[in-house]
């Protein structure tokens, strides 16, 4: 029998204290737009866990806490498509990482998935009775209670944060070196160190929580301690690029809403209608938005989530009929200082930022915490507007 509900109805604490008080066995689906998460419970314990989204793919953690880099994430990754065997043993097998090692960052995993359900202002939840994956998992044993005690703290932290870092169009830029005596003072570990080596002044947050492959509050918590210690400080963007940062993260749609709309017809149909037009004549960029303007007004709605995932395996199929395969190997095509005149996405940037003309698209999609559909609309953009060629 299974129980479903709304987060705002039922909090992320209280529906994890329900699952661990009932000793239940089976799989809690967590939804927010594009996310789906998954949560396998037996006997009230966590004992895995499982994600759509990239940034909490194995590979991508590790090379959050310095275990690999992204030639070495591509070389086992191809290593794993052609035997099958999970990431992880592979990443043992050749001494990547020991097992006992494993064990403690893939728990460190899935607690750091289920904390950022906690920061969710809205999304949906499934608990299916008994039902558990039949693949292969490596086993967790994850304390609930500590988990609820640890994502309540970061409610509670990421609304002090958000005083201080209310947008992720900020800029932070060091101001004093933070050396190995004032890293050990502020107790930062390895994926922190990771955060701190990515500022340069020049990236924003949401370039930070890419190029070091965290969290946004992780990102965001490290910033915060940075500047009130006095190391850091934080500056707008120029204005070219937090409009384009603006436009990817709640996109506007200029386009006048038709003057005569049937009574039936709410504004969330409007948009998938008005999408659907879109895909048929190939204007991807504006199905997308529309999309995301869709999502943004009622996430969770089912027609919004079926139009999704169609348009975006429409949008895959096409892009790669039209020669966007993974074997293409795209090269930047524009001068150097003119790319840099430019303003891109944060997206758009690390993907750009990738683009060396010897790995191919499928190898830049795989290391990359960026969805397919999302990577692919890029190189597509960024081939159509001649910045890149194949």
């Amino acid at each position: 029998m299974g129980v479903s509900g709304n987060l705002k109805t039922m909090a992320p604490g209280d529906l994890l204290q329900w699952l661990s008080l009932g000793q239940k066995t089976g799989t809690l689906v967590v939804s927010n737009k594009a996310v789906e998460k998954k949560i396998f419970f037996k006997g009230g314990r966590v004992i895995s866990s499982a994600s759509n989204d990239p940034r909490e793919y194995l590979g991508q953690f590790l090379i959050s806490h310095g275990y690999m880099n992204e030639p070495e994430l591509m070389k086992a990754m191809v290593v794993q498509a052609e035997s099958g065997i999970l990431l992880g043993k592979i990443l043992v097998m050749i001494d990547v990482i020991t097992e006992e090692e494993l064990q403690r960052l893939m728990r460190l995993k899935a607690e750091e998935a289920i904390y950022d359900i906690f920061l969710w202002r809205d999304g949906e939840f499934l608990f299916i009775d008994d039902q558990l994956p039949t693949m292969e998992m490596i086993p967790l044993q994850v304390d609930v209670t500590g988990i609820i005690m640890e994502g309540t703290r970061r409610v509670d932290e990421w609304q002090r944060i958000r005083l201080l870092i209310p947008s992720e169009t900020l800029v932070p830029e060091i101001i004093k070196p933070v050396d190995e005596e004032s890293m050990r003072a502020l107790h930062f570990d390895d994926p922190e160190r990771m955060v701190i080596a990515a500022v340069d002044g020049k990236r924003t947050v949401a370039d930070i929580v890419l190029e070091s492959r965290s969290s946004g509050f992780l990102v965001s918590e490290v910033l915060y301690r940075l500047v009130r210690q006095g190391f850091a400080k934080l500056s707008e963007a120029t204005p070219e690029k937090t409009a384009a940062m603006v436009a990817e993260q709640s996109p506007k749609v200029s386009q006048k809403m038709p003057a005569v709309v049937s009574e039936e017809v709410d504004e969330v149909t409007a948009m998938l209608q008005r999408a659907q037009v879109a895909l048929r004549a190939r204007d991807y960029e504006k199905a997308q938005r529309l999309l995301k303007v869709a999502e943004n007004l009622d996430p969770n709605h089912p027609k919004v989530r079926n139009a999704v995932r169609g348009a975006e395996a429409a949008i895959v199929s096409d892009l790669r009929s039209q020669g966007l395969h993974d074997s293409k190997v795209p090269r930047v095509a524009k001068e150097l200082e003119e790319i840099t005149s430019m303003n891109f996405t944060p997206n758009e940037g690390f993907m750009l930022s990738r683009i060396n003309g010897q790995w191919d698209i499928g190898s830049l999609i795989k290391i990359s915490p960026i969805r397919e559909p999302d990577a692919l609309l890029i190189f597509y953009k960024l081939w159509k507007d001649g910045i890149i060629a194949m």
